[in-house]
């Protein structure tokens, strides 16, 4: 699409969808407040006793200048809201692709020290297409290679809803570096085409490693790692998928098997997944997995409010796992909030995220 269109035609009409978004949230948002003060009422309006004096109290002054005064704060805080909801639809709209670095350190049980301090650089849901174009693609690729990853990870959504949409996810990224290899596996969305091509032109046009309910060794320093990736499905809803759960059995059952045959202990090799829902994170408890590589949620994408680990969001309402670090048991899980948007090209207090995960 021709950046000139795309300026003056598709940049408005985003702001203009975001800011009703917004506005028809604020609207929920108020209905729910107000419903056990409309119960209420209402009970008092059925119950004739109850009527009559609800009535007379409507009627003194100070019940109705207040009532006046109720009305004229709703007029204003409206008014503040739509200009509250424009301007930060303008801002979530037009400031999308200003990413953020984020730093966190993994401390695994056990590790070897020969792989303490392993940089592992994570990013997902790219969602090459419309509003993820190769210059912005090829940008984040220069931005990972001058951080000096050992490693790279990419765990699902590569392509928003085409699978020509890969192409140029390729051309921008292609040339990605790491010590160790890139190792990528599909998401949700890179279902919506024809994810055989999608995964097929990776392995062959990319040095990149697919992994589709399978696992890999890796040899660092002289200790091994098994690197295991979960394929997803088309659904993108929270509820346990049979499908994927069969899927990360497999995937487990293939990895014990590959250490057979490397003579490993599978119960006392560090064990890394990535797996693009993070949904199933109480499934994995009992499969002995470190570290757990996901996405999906896009952080959010447009956050009304961050309050300790209260994500005020509709992914928030979907799943307790939105964002950032979760911890249970010797088991780890890291969200990236992800490179692109979905829906709608708008990114509210939830920048793009490049994450350099450090182990310790």
């Amino acid at each position: 699409m021709p950046k000139l269109l795309y300026d003056i035609y598709l940049i408005p009409f985003f702001i203009f969808q975001s800011a009703i978004l917004l506005i028809a949230l604020y609207l929920i948002i108020g209905k729910i407040i107000k419903f056990p003060f409309l119960t209420i009422k209402f009970v008092l309006e059925i119950i004739k006793p109850l009527k009559d004096r609800y009535q007379k109290l409507r009627a003194k002054k100070v019940v109705v200048k207040f009532d006046e005064s109720r009305r004229a704060f709703i007029r204003a805080s409206t008014v503040l809201v739509t200009g509250v909801a424009f301007s930060g639809a303008g801002i979530g709209v037009i400031r999308k692709d200003d990413y953020e670095i984020k730093k966190q350190s993994i401390k695994i049980y056990g590790l070897p020290d020969e792989l303490k301090g392993l940089r592992i650089i994570q990013f997902n849901d790219v969602h090459s297409g419309p509003y993820m174009e190769i210059d912005q693609m090829t940008n984040y690729c220069k931005i990972i290679n001058s951080l000096s990853p050992d490693l790279i990870i990419i765990p699902g959504d590569i392509t928003n809803s085409l699978s020509a949409e890969i192409h140029p996810f390729i051309d921008a990224f292609k040339n990605l570096k790491s010590k160790y290899g890139v190792y990528v596996t599909l998401g949700n969305h890179d279902y919506f085409s024809d994810p055989d091509y999608i995964a097929g032109k990776i392995s062959l046009d990319t040095p990149f490693k697919m992994l589709r309910n399978d696992s890999e060794i890796l040899n660092i320093n002289g200790k091994n790692l098994i690197l295991l990736g979960v394929e997803d499905t088309r659904s993108s809803g929270s509820q346990p998928s049979p499908v994927l759960l069969k899927y990360l059995d497999e995937t487990i059952l293939k990895a014990a098997q590959l250490s057979e045959q490397y003579k490993l202990e599978y119960n006392y090799t560090p064990k890394l997944m990535l797996f693009h829902k993070p949904y199933y994170f109480k499934e994995m408890l009992s499969k002995n997995i470190d570290l757990i590589f996901s996405g999906h949620t896009h952080g959010g994408q447009v956050v009304l409010a961050r309050i300790g680990d209260l994500n005020l969001s509709i992914a928030g309402a979907v799943s307790p796992y939105i964002s950032g670090l979760y911890q249970e048991n010797n088991s780890q899980m890291y969200i990236s909030d992800g490179l692109g948007t979905v829906g709608i090209p708008i990114r509210i207090n939830c920048p793009p995220e490049i994450t350099i995960l450090t182990l310790e």
